[in-house]
């Protein structure tokens, strides 16, 4: 998940970011720097289960029937995250640019004050499509690119899918918008080298930040989520790259009651990669409030870290 400070600005002679999205960001660093302790700083909508990749480690590649968001459920759950103090809404999928009406969600939302910000493959997202979004009142964009190297992106998520999301980096930032690379990251990325080569490719690319997940598998623990947080303090001392997990601390953003998520089905769970349902359906308001023991990371099967 995003941190909850979000992006360094650019440096000066850096691609522009808008002076709208600029404000846009200071206020939402004020609105965290004062939020209440039981309010997540973001939350997580899940409009669509359609993707436009079938990418070999993504634990909802086709997976059940697809499910799409209402108009009148997406518009509820906005308003409610705007009455509750959540500062931020995430467009998720699925695919979210494969969701009818995505610019009249977004402006919905961004009329309502809410940070808004696109977790998206690229795969279609054009300098035109990008401009219209940043035009509808988007802030930020999460882009998937999960290696330095080309050949091992495809080979997770297709061929051609890194040169379209490579492209989608470039339209992103030619709009104005803030634009994170977002990766997922295996044990071989840390013992190889890959991580920094990718924090390195990230930089080059122009991207003004980079958001990796560790991978989670299928069943069972895994120690990567804090072992990339730790390896994070010496690969990007500066804050460039970031994760859910913290070193030292346990746990994740999700156990800390940081992010929620919203399925297109309606259920609720701790984080778009948590194994466990919370509910379904009803005022938001029931699920909001801390998470978990910091010893759990919701996104693991047998979530107790080991």
């Amino acid at each position: 998940m995003t941190e909850s400070h979000g992006p360094r600005l650019p440096r000066a002679g850096g691609i522009t970011i808008s002076d709208k999205i600029k404000l846009e960001m200071a206020v939402l660093k004020a609105r965290l720097a004062r939020l209440p302790s039981a309010v997540p700083h973001s939350i997580f909508l899940g409009v669509t289960s359609r993707c436009d990749l079938a990418c070999r480690h993504c634990k909802y590649a086709g997976s059940g029937p697809v499910m799409e968001m209402s108009g009148p459920s997406l518009s509820r759950l906005l308003r409610e995250a705007a009455a509750a103090g959540i500062p931020r809404a995430v467009f998720f999928g699925g695919e979210p640019l494969l969701y009818r009406g995505l610019e009249k969600a977004v402006a919905a939302a961004s009329r309502l004050g809410l940070f808004t910000e696109l977790d998206t493959n690229g795969q279609t997202l054009t300098a035109a499509r990008a401009s219209a979004l940043a035009a509808a009142g988007l802030s930020s964009v999460m882009i998937s690119l999960h290696s330095h190297d080309p050949s091992r992106h495809n080979a997770l998520s297709g061929a051609g899918s890194f040169e379209r999301a490579e492209a989608a980096v470039s339209a992103a930032l030619g709009s104005g918008l803030i634009t994170y690379v977002s990766s997922c990251i295996f044990g071989s990325s840390l013992s190889s080298g890959g991580l920094e080569r990718l924090l390195a490719f990230a930089k080059k690319s122009g991207a003004h930040g980079a958001r990796l997940l560790a991978y989670s598998p299928p069943s069972g623990t895994t120690r990567l989520p804090a072992e990339l947080a730790a390896r994070l303090r010496s690969a990007s001392p500066d804050g460039y790259a970031r994760t859910c997990a913290r070193p030292g601390r346990g746990g994740c953003a999700a156990t800390r009651g940081e992010v929620l998520f919203v399925a297109p089905d309606g259920a609720v769970r701790r984080c778009p990669y948590a194994a466990k349902t919370l509910g379904k359906a009803g005022p938001l308001a029931r699920f909001l409030g801390r998470g978990e023991s910091p010893a759990r990371f919701p996104c693991q099967k047998s979530p107790r870290v080991c």
